[in-house]
């Protein structure tokens, strides 16, 4: 009795010691979840940010290799106000939000627009550091002299870009966005589209650069700031608030303008202005609240406003806002649509390449068992040349090689056509050849020899026609508006590229087997007889 006394007496210190671990590692772990970014940058004593490399003035790599630019000036001086040194990791308009979200940067300082989207995604810090509108790159002769005669218009861009979506919205433009700003420029010199819509001040530049004779610039529109974006609210968002505030109060950001020979900025200028005033008491007009915001009169108010969203719109928002699972065709009308039309034209890039190269496939593999004098062996050497050249490469070779070449007498290619003629013969000399050695394995036999060899091949043009069907990817590359450029567009815009890889991954499973089924068919009803 005694023994079991002591035990007894022995378990209540054991229980409330192990209870004690236990709410201890929980904090910790809580601690640690929540620890502001701030001291991990301190801890690793440096800032690492985001800068584009392809933008001249704000990012761009001078002859030494170097990256620099008023951006990288930026950054430099948001290390310098941190007390760490500054690591530049280049993003594109593209991937900028993704890689913030993921935690691959810390901050973001690449020519970034400030929107009501990209305030749910990440915290942008306010104010903003500069402020730009939109142009568009045109032909001396072409008819377009407003904002209003871009409507039904088809205008290069590069994905990720601001603009993109606000024109085609309230102009009904047709965009078509390029993965790089060298493509949106070869697109427009080839005639891919009536003109380029892009950042006022690099068009300027690529003016005043002397490479762009024979062309013009409308006047800028849509004004909106550039802003600094960090993942999350807290002290690192804080700390670099005032910092940009500071920069607008004492000149510096204008004396960056005038170190990189930017145009003035409407932006800067009458942020400059509210920054500097001053109550009657002395004090700064933009100062701190209370709560710890900036006075309402000092903000973007378009940007803050709250938006009532409900049904499923309202649903998925919060499945984003709560658990960072960001559906955005399902709230976002524009997106939606551009979904949509990407699924469209997806399947009938898969229709007509499967078409094409089968009917490739067919007439190779005949002048192959032809053996006509000079034609055979042309076509022989035509047909390995496609299998062995990489379909993205030719691609490029034929949109923008041919396609400059044909611009220079008035003629234009169309996207959507050159990636099908493109898949359909890189798939189509596969098929041929595999064709032409199932007919060679029958003989001379002339009955049910066609089906014959069908049946032989049926294995290889089957592999052949899912892979072309995936490949159809890759006409995103030339702007063709396909699920891969459509999915992209959004991730750009929104940061959610797991979402939307993960979209496209069911979309594409479902579409291959749907082609998989279709040939299984076709040998148990057809060739099996």
């Amino acid at each position: 009795m005694a023994e079991r006394a002591v035990v007894r007496e022995a378990k209540p210190p054991v229980f409330l010691f192990r209870l004690f671990l236990a709410v201890m590692l929980l904090a910790g772990f809580t601690l640690a979840a929540h620890a502001d970014r701030l001291d991990e940058i301190k801890a690793r004593g440096s800032l690492i940010v985001g800068v584009k490399t392809d933008y001249e003035p704000f990012g761009f790599r001078n002859a030494a290799g170097e990256t620099v630019g008023y951006d990288v000036d930026v950054a430099e001086g948001l290390a310098e106000s941190l007390g760490v040194k500054l690591v530049l990791v280049p993003v594109t308009s593209a991937n900028r939000l993704q890689k913030l979200v993921a935690g691959e940067i810390d901050a973001v300082v690449a020519t970034l627009g400030d929107t009501v989207d990209r305030r749910r995604l990440v915290r942008m810090i306010e104010p903003g550091y500069y402020g730009g509108g939109a142009s568009v790159l045109l032909p001396e002769q072409s008819p377009i002299r407003t904002w209003t005669d871009l409507r039904n218009r088809d205008l290069c861009a590069v994905q990720g870009a601001l603009w993109n979506r606000l024109i085609a919205t309230r102009l009904n433009a047709r965009i078509e966005a390029f993965g790089s700003i060298r493509d949106a420029e070869l697109a427009l010199r080839d005639g891919a589209c009536d003109g380029w819509l892009y950042d006022e001040a690099a068009l300027q530049r690529q003016i005043a650069s002397g490479d762009w004779p024979g062309f013009r610039l409308l006047p800028p529109d849509f004004v909106s700031p550039w802003a600094v974006a960090v993942a999350s609210d807290g002290r690192l968002a804080t700390e670099m608030d005032e910092t940009i505030a500071s920069w607008l109060r004492d000149g510096s950001l204008a004396a960056l303008e005038a170190k990189w020979k930017l145009p003035p900025s409407v932006y800067l200028r009458d942020a400059g202005k509210l920054w500097t005033a001053r109550d009657p008491d002395g004090r700064f007009t933009c100062r701190r609240q209370e709560d710890g915001s900036w006075t309402l009169a000092c903000r973007e108010l378009d940007l803050i406003e709250a938006q009532e969203v409900v049904g499923l719109a309202g649903f998925t928002l919060m499945l984003r806002d709560r658990f960072g699972i960001d559906v955005t065709p399902f709230y976002d009308r524009y997106h939606r649509a551009g979904l949509i039309e990407g699924l469209q034209v997806t399947l009938a890039l898969a229709v007509a390449v499967l078409v094409g190269s089968i009917g490739i496939g067919l007439g190779g593999a005949f002048v192959l068992r032809r053996r006509v004098p000079l034609l055979t062996p042309l076509i022989h050497l035509l047909l390995t040349l496609m299998r062995m050249t990489p379909p993205l490469l030719q691609l490029y070779l034929v949109f923008f090689g041919i396609g400059g070449l044909v611009a220079v007498h008035g003629l234009t290619l169309s996207a959507f056509w050159c990636a099908v003629a493109v898949l359909s013969f890189y798939a189509g000399a596969a098929n041929a050849a595999a064709l032409a050695e199932a007919a060679a394995t029958i003989g001379t036999a002339p009955q049910h020899r066609l089906k014959r060899a069908l049946r032989l091949a049926h294995p290889a043009i089957m592999g052949s026609s899912i892979n072309v069907v995936k490949a159809t990817a890759m006409a995103s590359a030339i702007a063709v508006p396909e699920l891969v450029h459509a999915s992209t567009a959004i991730a750009a815009d929104y940061g959610n590229g797991p979402v939307m890889m993960n979209i496209l991954l069911v979309v594409y499973v479902v579409i291959v087997l749907a082609v998989a089924h279709f040939f299984t068919l076709f040998e148990r009803r057809v060739l099996a007889k």
